[in-house]
């Protein structure tokens, strides 16, 4: 019969509880796994909510949800199709913004909302707008027929932008591309410079919806 050490048996025996141990431990560490990543993620988007690095966008105008905005600086390139919050110059005594005020970071001067909105035609380009709707270098763009007045009650008589124009160095036409039937874009107050531009925006997690409004007169 073969002797085992004494000495053996108890580094054997030590090694078996410390692998029973960490059998029963480890399952309880891996389920704090999701629960720090999940941690981690609502501190890095409430850092970025606070810094103005994200948007949510509750306008269906453009696609709803949560988009990445990055500032503009003054200068830089701008390009038809990028989508960027601005600060358009309203006509004198107007005023209209979809959540009010001092409701996110980066207001615009007046504490309103900053519109998020897609560029469409830029230097160059020749935009015209009548009451049927706007071309851009003759070709219509879909769905630009103005409204008359707002949807939201209580409904307020729209800024009407009529008439044709040579985009000039730095100018640019906002459109509302996601449901452009109702978005308050440059059909309303024409076109925008690029010192009204504060952010291009990059949607995040987004979806197209079809604002359907009941209008009674």
């Amino acid at each position: 019969m073969k002797t085992v050490p004494l000495k053996t048996m108890e580094m054997s025996s030590m090694k078996t509880l410390t692998n029973l141990f960490l059998i029963r431990r480890r399952p309880q560490w891996r389920r704090l796994i999701p629960v720090v990543i999940t941690g981690a993620v609502i501190a890095s988007a409430v850092i970025a909510w606070n810094n103005g690095d994200w948007r949510l966008n509750l306008s269906p105008s453009e696609p709803m949800g949560l988009w990445s905005v990055q500032s503009y600086k003054l200068g830089e390139p701008l390009s038809v199709g990028e989508i960027v919050t601005l600060c358009p110059q309203l006509p004198p005594g107007y005023e209209y913004s979809w959540l009010g005020h001092d409701q996110v970071a980066n207001a615009c001067a007046g504490g309103g909302t900053p519109y998020i909105k897609t560029i469409v035609a830029g230097p160059g380009d020749v935009v015209h707008e009548d009451r049927h709707g706007v071309t851009i270098n003759g070709a219509p763009l879909p769905d630009s027929r103005p409204l008359p007045f707002t949807t939201s009650k209580p409904q307020i008589i729209l800024p009407q932008w009529r008439g044709t124009i040579t985009l000039k160095a730095g100018q640019y036409w906002a459109y509302g591309a996601g449901d452009p039937r109702f978005s308050f874009d440059s059909r309303y107050w024409g076109p925008f410079g690029r010192s009204q531009v504060q952010s291009v925006a990059h949607p995040i997690a987004v979806f197209k919806y079809r604002y359907s409004p009941r209008i009674t007169n």
